[in-house]
């Protein structure tokens, strides 16, 4: 096999590879470091690489399987870890560049990385996020815009940006990614991947992610994506708020029956995005592929108006005004996106803020009752193609609109997932957007798997070096 080649390999790949000798988990390693080099200055998915700590770990990997004994199916896979996410000894700066002296160093793992240890998986290093996880895009105050692989000018989305680069540039292929209000699924969506928002308390986390932050698996495959989903949701004590942990092998699940399944079409909300009508020829066709293979199609009229969303943004603007204010004097304005942006929750009263949180609350209602006669939903993942790099988010006055189709399911708690649907005439990907019952994972990948089934797959993985 050449190098070349190691580049477009799924995570069963590289497990076969190194329990057929193949080659080692030494020389993957090797590998995804050369191709860190080659694309990083490029894409800036990664700000921290680990080179003598992926070594050593590859090493022992490399051991483990000469002697027929991995710690798992994902053992000597490579993968980056989410700036955000704690990583034992690595910083973890949450893009900021507010406070750049106290950049916080982690004493632990966060749970789901320290599955991915357990498991042999080899941390080559942080990537890279936008300020605080908030911003719909890749763009950093601390290490600027992450960029898309497919087109270096277009935009990741956020907040797992980096960590969706990395995997579309073929540095790994699976990651982890955190979703407060639609982080894992909005990279997904522009950078061609499979990225799943659990259930809330599925995989657990430290600090506990409640009401609405949750980390999920991200991927180039479906198949990979569950692999990592099993590895990550096991049961870790320090998360009180984590679901009961279920054996659940998710990549056995087989796709389900499409028959009579009803499934509630959403292409507008009434809120945030005006649909693009690239995108809507892509959703749509993936939507009618459903249809044409038995699923009971029932398109659902706009639920919401104009501005509904704003209570809910008025909550997250609290929420990081409160941490902002927290800072030493002039720091604040380090982050220039997110500041100003929070700033005006400090001219609202406490009876104002229990008063959008109920609002939200109604929202969540209202947004559960959708599924009341259907047994799914699917919707654009992002209303819009990717935007440029630099952006905040699509309108950069008013970049929360740019969330309004993801948000909504982190309040609910129901497990939503991107999956590549298609690529807009200028081939740049476009996502699917599969939301199930609640505590329903199951479900939901059983659906994807009939959609990965019935679409084409979008292609070749770019090669942001060679248009670069």
């Amino acid at each position: 096999m050449y190098v070349s080649e190691w580049r477009d390999l799924t995570a069963a790949d590289m497990a076969s590879g190194y329990r057929n000798g193949e080659f080692s988990p030494g020389e993957m390693i090797d590998h995804a470091l050369a191709v860190i080099e080659r694309t990083n200055p490029l894409v800036n998915s990664m700000y921290m690489v680990d080179v003598e700590g992926a070594r050593s770990a590859a090493a022992k990997s490399t051991k483990r399987w000469a002697a027929a004994a991995p710690l798992g199916p994902l053992d000597g896979v490579p993968t980056v870890i989410k700036d955000g996410l704690d990583a034992s000894g690595w910083p973890n700066d949450r893009g900021s560049a507010a406070d750049p002296e106290r950049s916080t160093v982690a004493e632990h793992d966060a749970p789901a990385v320290a599955r991915q240890r357990e498991a042999g998986m080899i941390l080559l290093g942080k990537s890279t996020m936008c300020d605080y996880g908030m911003l719909a895009s890749g763009l950093s105050s601390r290490y600027g815009p992450a960029r898309n692989p497919w087109d270096v000018s277009a935009n990741t989305s956020g907040s797992s940006s980096g960590t969706a680069a990395s995997i579309a540039a073929g540095v790994c292929p699976v990651a982890v990614g955190t979703d407060i209000v639609g982080s894992i699924r909005h990279p997904a969506s522009f950078c061609g991947l499979a990225g799943l928002k659990p259930s809330q308390g599925r995989v657990p986390y430290m600090p506990p992610g409640a009401p609405s932050l949750c980390a999920g698996p991200m991927a180039r495959s479906l198949d990979d994506m569950c692999r990592l989903l099993t590895l990550i949701a096991r049961a870790d004590t320090r998360d009180h708020t984590a679901l009961p942990h279920e054996s659940v092998d998710y990549h056995a699940l087989v796709s389900i029956p499409l028959a009579g399944l009803r499934i509630g079409y959403l292409p507008d909300l009434g809120f945030g995005l005006p649909l693009d009508p690239q995108v809507e020829q892509e959703v749509e066709a993936a939507v009618g592929a459903l249809a044409s293979h038995g699923a009971v199609i029932r398109p659902i009229a706009a639920p919401f108006t104009p501005g509904e969303q704003h209570p809910v943004e008025r909550f997250y603007q609290a929420r990081y005004d409160t941490e902002l204010d927290r800072l030493p004097a002039g720091e604040r304005e380090r982050s220039p996106v997110i500041s100003p942006w929070a700033a005006s929750a400090a001219e609202r009263t406490a009876t104002e803020l229990f008063a959008d949180i109920a609002a939200a609350d109604r929202l969540r209602d209202r947004t559960m009752a959708l599924m009341s006669d259907v047994d799914f939903l699917v919707l654009p993942t992002v209303p819009v193609p990717p935007y440029a790099a630099e952006a905040p988010g699509h309108d950069p006055d008013d970049f929360f609109l740019s969330w309004c189709n993801t948000f909504l399911f982190n309040m609910t708690g129901q497990p939503a997932m991107s999956m590549p649907c298609g690529l807009t005439a200028g081939g740049l990907p476009v996502g699917l957007q599969i939301v199930g019952p609640r505590f329903d994972d199951v479900g939901v990948i059983q659906l994807a798997r009939r959609v990965d089934a019935l679409l084409e797959p979008l292609g070749p993985w770019p090669r942001p070096e060679d248009a670069g």
